[in-house]
Formats: structure tokens, C-alpha cells, sequence
């Protein structure tokens, strides 16, 4: 492993460091509040001085040489699992909130052997979930001895309720959080561009400066090693960090990310229009949308060799709900067209479906209704009216049009859709990718479409030399289940850091299945098992099947 001088490892510079004196120059006042738990032991002797500030002294020390606009420090005392850590809470600029946890140093009693501790040397940046708006845990990269970073991304409920002093009014619409996307828009139906920048990109930059530059301080020494994970919104925000800032980093794992953003969420409104324009109010109930999912997969899941009701790729499950008993043929119409996903007029595909074996509770829950995910984003970011109907409004004849709409309003700001990963490949960084085929809440579409479109860029060989994609049969939205650990996470983070630090790219994982005997071995996209069981070889492929890359775009993207 070598040792580099990572971004901001003195101190927040640029246009960070422009950002931070503004604040501070508007800010009132600065706050400081420094805690510890334990008294403050002698540190290792460095060179005959301690390595850096203890914990209840690193706010201070902060403060001392950069502008922020809060900041605390406390060592948190072990729990459980959990060894004690320093914790930094700090408000660098506007409302941005961001934690950092730090592994103890000798100065705070840290073991390991070395002046930094218990730390190991890497830092682990951390995404959130759904629209953010909270600080999410840190578990994680306590417990791997990492400097862990997380950010509210600029926005908390509290924040929307806030009246800003320059207008009278509230910040935002009230009771916004991590399933609400009303921090977006004022009170007035004014777009917050701010917040959104500060939600697709600010914050997480901040989130990683501070990081580092932080571990800087505590420990006396720059980190050797900057990782970002997250999965759903934190998947997202890994790619917007690739393609934005990929030179900043060594490695990302990035998993069933809401890439594609401006496209992704506008195209899982498509089952509510489909069942509120063919069923009115009563909708399709659950037992039948489960029923039609049965039978699908009891259809399709034999053609992969084995019966263990997982179907190994829905994009090849023709099944039709024609077929399906019980329903009515007006039922059957919207089961299909929910698992087509919108299409144009003229019969191109906008965006893909559910999944044939994924549950459509999540994107229309009851039956009748729209995912308040959905919703909130139809309202608050696309019409700028928190009362919208989009039952009155959106129809399947007018989906295109709200479509192309979302696409074009957010393509220059919230979209996440670059394929341009240059500054991963140039800094020689590794992505580690993946997503479950059976995700009820981001269909596998946009992942599909994204990887897809990395391979038209780089070619299969080229994207694979620094990106490994597993799609994991059966899996929704979250970690896979994988043979022979119950840490997933640092199942997977271990495989990212021995290709990033060791070249030990990851050719395979096996996967458990629904029952004992029916594991399968998940290869790196578009390689396959060779045969069935959790430890078969890949079968190499060069390319895609044509059937499956005509089905991972859509028009816009031939545009």
C-alpha cells in the first residue's frame, strides 16, 4: 500500500475553502462545543510530540485554522460491538451537516501499535438513503477501524420548517426528510436550486474534504486510502462522485443506485398511471398482482436448469398475464404494461418495468396509489406544486410528455448520468457495482441502461478493467445474501480493496439461495455461470446478447 497526499489533507482549499470563509463572514456567530467522555491519557511520542490533537481538542484545533460554521468533538465511549471512536459533527457551510467518525488515535488511548491507533489508514465516505435529511450510520467504518463521513446533504425537516429571515416564510414545504423531496421547493413555488445542488453534489464533496482533512489533523498524517459506499441515494451519490470528482478517490461500492435520476423516478410513476387510468380508484389489489407474479415465475424459473422460484433474469421472462387465472382482461392489461414499463407513442422505449417476480407494493402501494417517493418528486420537483394531483393529470397518453419533461428540466443539474468516468480510469480507481434483478423500488432498468451504456463507451474489456457489475437473481432493494458470511458489507468492501490495493479483481460471488442447496455463483456482468451451485466457474462473454443490449436503452439515448 502506498502513502499519497490526498485532497485537503492541511486544510479545505479552493473553492471549498471560498465557500467556507463566505459562510463564516454571514454566519453570526460560531459555535464550538467540545466534549470528552474520558480523561485525555499521553499520547505515542512522534518524533518526541504527540501525532495530533486529542478528540476533545480537535474542534478547537479546527476552528484554529478553518472557517466553519459549527463544529464538536466527543469520544464516544464503546457499546456492543461498537470500540470507542471520536466523533465530529461540523456544519461547513450553508446547512450542510456532516459526521465524521475517527478511530482512536494514542492520544486518545487508541490501540494498534502505531502513533494513529486503531485506524488503519483508509477513509470510508458513506451514502445516505431516499431524499437524505438525516446522518446515517457509521457502523460500518467503526467497526473496519476506518475514518467514517457522512452528510445530511444541506437539509433535515427541522431545516424545512425554519423560517429564513431574508423572506418571512419557511425554508421549504413542511415535514420534509428522507421520504420527502420538499426541500426543494419554497413556500412560494419557488425551486430551492441551492438545496438541490447541495442534495446531487455540494454536500457530498464537502462530506469527502472534510473527511480527510480531518484524519489529517487528529492523526498527523494523511489517509492512504478514500473509499466511497452507499447503496439506493448513497449508489447514486457514488456515481455522481465518479463521474464528477473520480479522481479524488481509489474506489467506490456503489450498489442499486438511483442513477439516472431525472429519468429513473419519473419512470416508476408509470404502474400508478397505468392501474389509475384501466381501474379507476379500486385499483389492482395485491393478492392479484402477487397471483400474476407466481405465475410468471413458475413459468420462467425452470430455464435457468434449476426449480428454486428465483428467476435468473426477468429480462428474458416473456410470461404474459393473459394467462394468469382471475384476473379480468382489463387486470391483465395493466400486470403488462407495469412489467413493459412507459413506452412513446410510436412504441419506443422511455423506461423499463417491474420486474416479472417483483412485488408492485412498493411502487403502487394498496394497489391504487402512488410511492410517496414518487409523488413527493411529481409534485415538489416536476410541477412545483406541493397539492398536484397527478391523478386528474397524468395519463398514459400524457406520459411521454411529463417524461421528456422531468429529463430535460434536471439534465444539467440531477441527473447522474454521465458515462464519463475518466478520472477513475486515469487515477486508476476501481468501481465495485451491484443490484439485485428483483428491486420493487429502482428497477433493474437503470442499472441495466447505465452499464449498458458504459459498455458502448468503453467497450466490455475496457469498462470491466475498472468496473465489475454482479446482478444479483432475487434480490430487492438491498445487500445480497452471500455464501459463507453474514457481514455482507464488509464482504463486499473487503473484495473492493483487495482489487483496489492488490489488483484481485473480483470475478465471482456466490449467492445462497431460498433454500439450502440452491446457491448460485453470481459472475461479473456479462459473464456466466458455468453451472449451477454457489462455486461454479464464469463462462467469459466478450459481449452482451443482442436481445438483452436492445433492451437496456431507449430512445433518449439514441438521441
Amino acid at each position: 500500500m502506498t502513502t499519497r497526499e490526498p485532497l485537503a489533507s492541511r486544510r479545505p482549499t479552493g473553492s471549498s475553502a471560498r465557500r467556507l470563509r463566505l459562510a463564516a463572514c454571514l454566519a453570526s456567530a460560531v459555535t464550538v462545543t467540545v466534549s470528552a467522555l474520558a480523561a485525555q491519557p499521553a499520547g505515542a511520542e512522534n518524533g518526541g510530540r504527540a501525532s495530533g490533537p486529542g478528540c476533545a481538542d480537535l474542534a478547537r484545533t479546527v476552528l484554529a485554522d478553518s472557517h466553519v460554521k459549527s463544529i464538536s468533538s466527543e469520544v464516544v465511549p464503546a457499546s456492543g460491538t461498537l470500540p470507542a471512536y471520536c466523533r465530529v459533527d461540523l456544519v461547513p457551510t450553508r446547512a450542510i451537516n456532516v459526521r465524521v467518525t475517527l478511530p482512536l488515535s494514542t492520544a486518545d488511548a487508541g490501540a494498534g501499535g502505531t502513533y494513529t491507533g486503531a485506524w488503519n489508514g483508509r477513509v470510508l465516505n458513506m451514502g445516505g438513503g431516499g431524499y437524505a435529511g438525516d446522518l446515517g450510520d457509521l457502523g460500518v467504518a467503526v467497526q473496519r477501524g476506518e475514518v467514517g463521513s457522512v452528510t445530511d446533504t444541506g437539509h433535515s425537516s427541522a431545516w424545512c420548517d425554519a423560517t429564513d429571515p431574508r423572506t418571512g416564510e419557511a425554508n421549504a414545504q413542511p415535514g420534509c426528510g428522507e421520504a420527502g423531496g420538499g426541500f426543494v421547493l419554497s413556500p412560494s413555488g419557488r425551486l430551492n436550486t441551492g438545496q438541490i445542488d447541495d442534495f446531487i453534489d455540494r454536500s457530498l464533496h464537502e462530506q469527502t474534504v472534510w473527511a480527510l482533512f480531518l484524519a489529517k489533523t487528529y492523526y498527523g498524517r494523511a489517509a492512504q486510502r478514500n473509499y466511497w459506499a452507499g447503496g439506493s441515494t448513497g449508489g447514486r451519490q457514488g456515481w455522481q462522485m465518479a463521474q464528477k470528482y473520480g479522481d479524488e478517490y481509489d474506489g467506490f461500492l456503489i450498489g442499486y443506485p438511483a442513477v439516472n435520476w431525472n429519468r429513473f423516478i419519473i419512470g416508476e410513476a408509470w404502474p400508478a398511471v397505468v392501474v389509475n387510468e384501466l381501474l379507476g380508484p379500486a385499483g389492482l389489489s395485491p393478492a392479484k398482482s402477487d397471483a400474476a407474479n407466481a405465475a410468471a415465475v413458475a413459468a420462467c424459473d425452470p430455464e435457468d436448469g434449476v426449480t428454486d422460484g428465483v428467476v435468473a433474469d426477468p429480462r428474458r421472462c416473456t410470461f404474459d398475464a393473459r394467462e394468469v387465472k382471475g384476473l379480468t382482461a382489463t387486470e391483465a392489461e395493466a400486470v403488462d404494461l407495469v412489467w413493459d414499463g412507459p413506452r412513446d407513442a410510436d412504441g419506443n422505449r422511455l423506461w423499463g418495468g417491474i420486474t416479472r417476480g417483483t412485488t408492485f407494493s412498493v411502487l403502487l402501494p394498496g394497489g391504487n396509489t402512488m410511492s410517496p417517493l414518487i409523488e413527493t418528486y411529481v409534485r415538489n420537483w416536476l410541477e412545483q406544486d406541493p397539492d398536484y394531483d397527478w391523478r386528474k393529470n397524468l395519463t398514459m397518453e400524457n406520459f411521454p410528455r411529463f417524461f421528456e419533461a422531468s429529463y430535460r428540466k434536471f439534465e444539467k443539474t440531477a441527473a447522474t448520468d454521465s458515462t464519463d468516468l475518466s478520472k477513475v480510469r486515469k487515477n486508476n480507481g476501481k468501481i465495485l457495482y451491484y443490484a439485485g434483478t428483483n428491486d420493487p423500488l429502482i428497477v433493474p432498468f437503470t442499472s441495466y441502461n447505465y452499464q449498458q451504456r458504459l459498455f458502448e463507451r468503453y467497450g466490455v474489456q475496457g469498462t470491466r478493467s475498472f468496473v465489475r457489475t454482479f446482478y444479483f437473481p432475487g434480490v430487492g432493494h438491498t445487500e445480497p445474501d452471500l455464501a459463507g458470511t453474514t457481514d455482507v458489507p464488509s464482504r463486499l468492501l473487503d473484495a473492493l480493496e483487495a482489487w483496489t490495493e492488490h489488483g484481485s479483481a473480483p470475478e465471482s460471488f456466490g449467492q445462497k439461495g431460498p433454500v439450502p442447496g440452491t446457491g448460485r455463483t453470481v459472475c461479473a456482468y456479462p459473464d456466466t455461470a458455468g453451472a449451477p451451485g454457489a462455486d461454479a466457474s464464469c463462462t467469459t462473454r466478450t459481449s452482451v446478447p443482442a436481445d438483452l443490449a436492445a433492451q437496456s436503452t431507449t430512445v433518449l439515448d439514441r438521441r
